[in-house]
């Protein structure tokens, strides 16, 4: 199975196989287009595998909210290796990943939006992580008040007086573990997601 995500300020890409011992995993972060980043996670984690795309049972893939540029990118990506090799594809919110890297029973998952803002949702984990209410929008300062901690991509930097949640996994390793939960991969699913309406009395 390979995993891809772009969604947040880097690229993490995975690749689970009974050739591997552990999931095999990297992460790139660099001003080049993340097209090209997401290539060359890819290849690096095949090519340590010694295998091809062609040798892979399925693609998942993280479908927003986040970067545009980075949805856009991670969805063409996969739909590219899915349609070329005729695998099955299925894709994930970028919020329910951030919130299955926790060793918590509820957090508030959250992925970078407009500079100062953050896209997030509340979830639970009831034999599966299951979102509580909608995505909101939020101003960094707001977090702070949150009742449940906050999950968010690494190296996005918060403010102290958050409350963080635990993490036991990368966001890659948590989309590998949300793919071996499919009982049916749905290629309906690989759409993008984006959260755009800001609330115009809280517009920057």
């Amino acid at each position: 199975m390979l995993a891809l995500l772009g969604c947040a300020g880097r690229v993490e890409v995975a690749l689970a196989s009974p050739s591997l011992a552990a999931p095999s995993v990297v992460a790139l972060a660099s001003p080049e287009p993340r097209a090209n980043l997401l290539l060359q996670a890819v290849h690096q984690v095949l090519q340590a595998a010694q295998l091809k795309i062609s040798d892979l049972e399925l693609v998942v893939a993280t479908t927003g909210p986040g970067s545009f540029t980075g949805i856009r990118n991670t969805l063409a990506c996969a739909w590219g290796f899915a349609q070329a090799c005729h695998l099955p594809v299925h894709g994930f919110s970028s919020l329910l990943v951030q919130a299955a890297r926790s060793a918590e029973a509820a957090v508030l998952a959250v992925q970078p939006a407009r500079k100062g803002w953050f896209y997030a949702q509340p979830f639970v984990c009831k034999e599966g992580w299951i979102a509580t209410a909608p995505v909101e929008i939020l101003r960094q300062e707001e977090l702070a008040s949150q009742p449940l901690s906050v999950v968010a991509p690494p190296g996005l930097k918060l403010p102290p007086e958050v409350k963080v949640a635990s993490t036991c996994r990368t966001p890659a390793e948590a989309l590998l573990a949300l793919g071996v939960q499919l009982e049916s991969p749905d290629s309906s699913t690989l759409v993008p997601s984006y959260v755009e309406a800001f609330p115009a009395s809280r517009e920057p």
